[in-house]
């Protein structure tokens, strides 16, 4: 913590890792700083803020500040941003959980005699009344936690917030601004482009070294730790942090949240460039496994599911595809019994998309309800795997991704091409769509690589974000 005085809080010891010494040592308006998952970078903001609340310029013995702390969403900014500020300021914080959420440091006077006057407000952005207070604040300080997630639109605003507290009648300020943090980004981001492109006069950007490094062996690219990765020390399991998360992730995520580097849009702009003949399988359905996996998007024409079977491995076979023009739930239930009426008294797990319990809160016979009426009806066993409410398309795409063929180059999701032909040519062909990282192209095999990605965002979920302990998030 940036102090001119040896000053005692029985708070955690800060020891600034390199690139963070030279983002507190820089007086400049944006200072931004960019690196791997758990590197430490929101930790040195808190400490930043901090930091810049104990050297404020004083007026008549208080050193006044208030900062805005700024997250995407109201989950993260509880479960991440605050936690991390609690974890090592928890002591001298008094916190109102109001909307919106007020803290205040209160600390003893400091060795010159002069005492600390400095409020926080946490916003985030998901909230509209939060986006209004923040454009109603006086403020000597922004935090943007993860801000290459919130739009360029807010760091637009907040750069006219700052600047305005203390005022000259409370004898003003020797530094306002806004400091931020955030993973690699898709060179689409605005942080991509302000940091590597534009470069406005007065903002800085820092990138830490990645975490890991990737040489090629004989069995392809391998990874290996960084000897200059930072914050190693503050992991219970040193190296391994990263090296754990290898398995089951895309290697578009582990370039951008372990490698540290800007996700580039494929030139081809297909969704799953990594599926390939080595995904194909002759597998079809066995009785004898006991189980059938069937996964939904309701589109209505066509109306696409898949039938699925995965084995001890983890290994998941797509066996089977049930495409129908202008159906409804029923049809397609009744297609699946026909088709498998030889499987009575198998368990069939349902997944699919969260829009198909509509009407469910009203008494209505949902797409869900009717399908697992039909199913027990006709002597199957049922478990309804879907969630209330869809995850990001994105984190849908990435958890299929990974499956498809991981960091490793492990492959996990295998289709029969000769059962499930639009399935087959979905994964091929499906585009985004132009300028976008995530939205897909519309094509009738759109639907059911959804489908597909309904199944491993539930079972086989990215995390994004892992805390193995005290002070490590960011």
């Amino acid at each position: 913590m940036a102090s001119s005085e040896s000053y005692e809080l029985e708070m955690p010891a800060y020891q600034a890792e390199p690139t963070a010494q030279k983002f507190h040592a820089d007086p400049a308006f944006f200072r931004g700083i960019r690196g791997p998952l758990g590197s430490g970078k929101s930790v040195a903001c808190c400490a930043e803020v901090m930091g810049k609340a104990l050297t404020a310029r004083p007026y008549k013995g208080v050193r006044r500040s208030k900062w805005a702390i700024i997250r995407n969403t109201y989950g993260e900014l509880r479960t991440t941003t605050i936690k991390t500020w609690l974890d090592w300021f928890g002591p001298v914080t008094r916190i109102n959980y109001g909307h919106p959420i007020i803290a205040t440091i209160v600390l003893p006077p400091l060795p010159d005699g002069t005492r600390v006057e400095c409020q926080i407000v946490f916003l985030a952005l998901d909230r509209d009344a939060d986006v209004r207070k923040l454009k109603s604040l006086e403020l000597t300080g922004v935090w943007l936690n993860e801000a290459s997630e919130i739009g360029f639109s807010v760091l637009e605003m907040a750069t006219g917030r700052v600047n305005r507290y203390p005022g000259m009648m409370l004898g003003g300020f020797d530094w306002s601004g806004i400091i931020a943090d955030t993973n690699s980004c898709d060179v689409s981001n605005w942080w991509y482009r302000l940091a590597e492109e534009e470069r406005p006069e007065n903002y800085s950007f820092y990138s830490q070294p990645p975490a890991l490094l990737t040489v090629k062996g004989p069995d392809g690219i391998q990874y290996v730790p960084n000897p200059a990765a930072e914050n190693i020390d503050n992991h219970v399991t040193g190296f391994n942090y990263y090296l754990l998360q290898l398995f089951g992730k895309p290697k578009e995520w582990v370039k951008v949240f372990i490698l540290n580097q800007y996700g580039s849009a494929d030139a081809s702009n297909v969704v799953y460039g990594d599926y390939d003949e080595r995904n194909h399988c002759a597998v079809e359905a066995d009785k004898n496994l006991g189980h059938l996996i069937w996964t939904h998007d309701f589109n209505f024409t066509p109306l696409s599911s898949i039938v699925m079977q995965r084995d001890s491995s983890n290994n998941v076979y797509c066996v089977d595809e049930i495409v129908l023009g202008s159906a409804v739930a029923k049809q397609t239930a009744a297609e699946f019994c026909e088709r498998y009426k030889d499987y009575k008294g198998c368990l069939v797990k349902v997944y699919g998309d969260a829009s198909g319990h509509a009407g469910e809160k009203h008494g209505h016979a949902s797409d869900f309800i009717t399908i697992e009426r039909i199913l027990r009806s006709e002597g199957f066993r049922v478990e309804m795997k879907v969630p209330r409410s869809n995850p990001s398309i994105k984190d849908g795409q990435e958890s299929l991704r990974a499956r498809i063929c991981d960091a490793t180059e492990h492959r996990a999701f295998f289709v029969n091409p000769r059962r499930c032909p639009t399935l087959d040519k979905g994964l091929q062909a499906l585009k985004l769509k132009q300028g976008s990282t995530f939205q897909e192209e519309d094509a009738d095999y759109q639907h059911i690589t959804t489908a597909a990605r309904y199944f491993t965002a539930v079972e086989f979920p990215i995390q994004h974000r892992v805390a193995l302990g005290f002070g490590l998030q960011g």
